[in-house]
């Protein structure tokens, strides 16, 4: 399992108590494969953040959804978030991930309501795309 993909905690905690493992078995697997280095949720939520956030384009608010959705800790996003927000700003990401989707310049209202709709499902806040096309005029 683990020699697919990078896997959290909790991912492999569930898979384990999926196949029948007695729990006291899966805490102490858990715990060992954290120690031998093969589990390690904050390397997990940064690189994840780092590849979602300026690799594909997606917002804050998805990539927090995707980890929460893998089991990592609140905390764990937040500083892998962090980290990456401290060398980028949001409004610069949101920007990006526009211009890969819409190459041409968005004028009309409606291309607007398409984009910002576009922004907003990839998880960038409304405050920023709104602060986004304001820049844009």
């Amino acid at each position: 399992m683990l020699a697919r993909a990078p896997r959290s905690a909790a991912e492999v905690a569930a898979r384990l108590r999926r196949d029948r493992v007695p729990e006291e078995s899966v805490a102490a697997a858990v715990a060992d494969l954290a120690a031998r280095g093969y589990l390690d949720d904050d390397a997990l939520a940064a690189r994840r953040a780092e590849e979602l956030l300026l690799r594909r384009g997606w917002g804050p608010l998805r990539v927090r959804h995707e980890l929460t959705g893998r089991g990592v800790a609140d905390s764990v996003i937040e500083r892998a978030i962090a980290a990456v927000l401290d060398d980028h700003r949001p409004i610069d990401l949101a920007r990006r991930a526009l211009r890969r989707k819409f190459p041409g310049r968005v004028d009309t209202a409606a291309d607007r309501a398409r984009a910002g709709r576009f922004l907003v499902r990839r998880g960038h806040p409304e405050d920023v795309v709104s602060a986004l096309f304001e820049e844009e005029d």
